[in-house]
């Protein structure tokens, strides 16, 4: 099959995800049938499920309640002003919130099932408040105005205070009890240093928590708090603990490791110990969500040759079985796991895929993909431009480069402030590496990213610059402190905690900002932005196009006016996967290469 056919068939390949249980045992999900992420429904007992909302903009969650139906939210064209909207068992949703100037970030669904808790930046864009809304009249009200932003995790188990995460820092996560009578705030979680608290659930006899902590440890590991002590850990293996959910009689723990990137489904006791491992493949899992009886737990799990499907898991450790999802077109690639050294001799953790069929002479020409973040970790996750590249002939490199998630804190600090540029390195370790591989063309290694993988893409072409066959930029930053001037004001000092501060680090910023050294760039670069992103604005794209322009370096600059912070919709992914192969296929694919010994792998 052709690429461009493939490329067709795997976007109409519909992914179902983040499940969600109401009480009567029937299950929500999204699904992208359509071609945006909607709320679909899976009734107890059903062979099929019903599409519930059809919006042209996507759906970003869905949380069941205990009548049946269930809370869900979308912003407008990609802005992530979230608005959030309430399902009923039966018949049309009903707005909860109506002011697009606001971000609402869902919270999470009272223990009685009357009335849901989420944060909002109404009262000033920087700072985010606790808001209550009874889901019976809508009355909304503001429990605590806070300063800086913050993330609400859950409730008390009596419903009488809110649980509220704030994260000044990457790695540092302090989790707030707030009373809904009066607003009185407790610290549960005071600590010294850097240590994050997270996934708050709490117990049905208001004993204390469970949650998820990396206190005094390089992973996150599953832990007990008692109000007024330490977390005490439960279930601690050498890799962080992702996903933390009890089961409705608390009897259980359903917990997500992730193993090198791959997900793995555990099931615990209420004091830890391993109680079950149920088989399913592997890939990636975002969601857990208990049946109501508390006999099996539904996920979601995508893998880099299929999307996200749903599976259920039961306590007797049987492998999981599949629920709901799509079947992939035959003959896609999977990925090799696998490091190469660095400059320091430090080993970067990689993902590698080359296309099937008859190695060319030359060897396959190789795109180097960067993943966002910074403290985020490329994943084998469902990528349909990727499996379209591959198609094309053209292989595949996904590094985690220093700084990611995944390998312990120690790791994800190697990129810090200073040291930013060691990433950078990284890749250019990763061109080596590539550059000695019998089946890769050398000459031929082009390099793509978003968001702040496209800063790492730029900073590679201009640090690196005689390396690059081509680059790709999705909403990458340009310009530091345009990007300070400009992104959205609640995320202004978390960011600067990361990549520094823009007037006390002005000089190392502007170090940072590839703008600054845009002559340098040898090689054709593709930039793609969505006009209404609020984190990192066009802005930063026309920086970089006007400087490449006025340099007469070859760039292309495709725009997408109803998307923001990616690109949700199926007609824009098609638009810019196809211009992406495109691109590609002039800049980096060899026409005509005859065919040499080897397949690829």
């Amino acid at each position: 099959m052709n690429a461009p056919s493939l490329l067709e068939r795997l976007l109409a390949t519909p992914a179902a995800s983040l499940p969600s249980h109401a009480g009567d045992g029937r299950l929500y999900f999204l699904q992208d049938s359509g071609g945006s992420a909607q709320v679909w429904e899976l009734a107890a007992g059903a062979s099929a499920p019903r599409q519930r909302t059809a919006h042209a903009d996507a759906v970003s969650f869905v949380a069941g309640l205990p009548d049946g139906g269930a809370i869900f939210g979308r912003d407008g064209a990609g802005d992530e002003r979230h608005q959030l909207y309430h399902l009923p068992p039966e018949g049309e949703a009903r707005p909860l919130t109506a002011d697009p100037r606001t971000i609402h970030d869902w919270g999470a669904v009272s223990p009685d099932g009357a009335r849901i808790a989420f944060t909002a930046n109404r009262r000033d864009p920087a700072h985010s408040d606790a808001w209550v809304i009874e889901l019976a009249t809508g009355e909304a009200r503001c429990v605590a105005e806070r300063q800086g932003p913050h993330e609400l995790q859950g409730w008390s188990a009596d419903g009488a205070a809110l649980l509220l995460a704030t994260a000044p820092r990457t790695f540092e996560a302090t989790l707030l009890r707030v009373a809904l009578s009066g607003g009185a705030v407790t610290e549960l979680t005071p600590h010294d240093g850097d240590a994050r608290h997270l996934n708050p659930r709490a117990r049905a006899d208001g004993g204390g928590f469970w949650l998820l902590t990396d206190r005094g440890r390089a992973f996150l590991a599953v832990a007990f708090l008692r109000e007024g002590g330490a977390p005490a850990l439960l279930y601690a293996p050498e890799a962080d603990v992702e996903k933390l959910e009890p089961s409705p009689d608390q009897r259980h723990l359903a917990v997500v490791v992730n193993e090198g990137g791959y997900s793995r489904l555990r099931l615990l006791d209420a004091a830890g110990a391993v109680i079950a491992e149920p088989g399913h493949p592997a890939g990636v899992i975002t969601r857990l969500s208990w049946s109501p009886d508390g006999q099996k737990v539904v996920f979601d799990l995508a893998r880099f040759s299929a999307p996200s499907s749903l599976y259920a898991a039961g306590l007797d450790g049987a492998a999981a079985l599949l629920v709901h999802g799509a079947t992939p077109p035959e003959g896609l690639r999977h990925w090799r796991t696998l490091a190469f050294p660095s400059f320091d001799g430090r080993r970067v953790p990689t993902f590698l895929a080359l296309p099937d069929g008859p190695v060319p002479r030359e060897g396959w020409p190789m795109l180097v993909w960067v993943h966002g973040g910074p403290a985020m970790q490329a994943l084998p996750n469902w990528r349909p431009d990727l499996q379209a590249i591959l198609a094309q002939g053209i292989g595949v490199l996904v590094p985690n480069v220093r700084g990611s998630t995944g390998y312990g804190t120690g790791y994800a600090a190697l990129d810090d402030r200073e040291k930013r540029l060691d990433s950078v390195a990284d890749l250019a370790a990763a061109h080596a590496w590539l550059g000695e591989q019998p089946d890769v063309d050398g000459t031929r290694i082009g390099i793509m990213g978003q968001s702040y993988g496209g800063w790492m893409v730029l900073a590679a072409t201009t640090e690196y610059p005689e390396l690059w066959a081509c680059g790709i930029d999705f909403y990458g930053i340009a310009n530091w402190h345009s990007f300070f001037r400009n992104t959205g004001p609640w995320r202004i000092d978390h960011r600067a905690a990361e990549y520094g501060h823009p007037v006390r680090d002005a000089a190392l910023l502007r170090r940072l900002s590839p703008l600054h050294q845009a002559a340098r760039i040898r090689c054709p670069l593709l930039v793609a932005q969505g006009l209404t992103d609020p984190r990192v604005p066009p802005s930063e794209s026309e920086q970089i196009v006007e400087a490449l322009q006025a340099k007469r370096i070859a760039v292309q600059y495709l725009t997408f006016a109803d998307e923001g912070h990616g690109f949700t919709k199926r007609h824009n992914r098609r638009a810019v996967y196809e211009a992406v192969m495109r691109f590609l296929d002039a800049h980096l694919k060899a026409r005509g290469a005859a065919p040499g010994p080897g397949r690829g792998s």
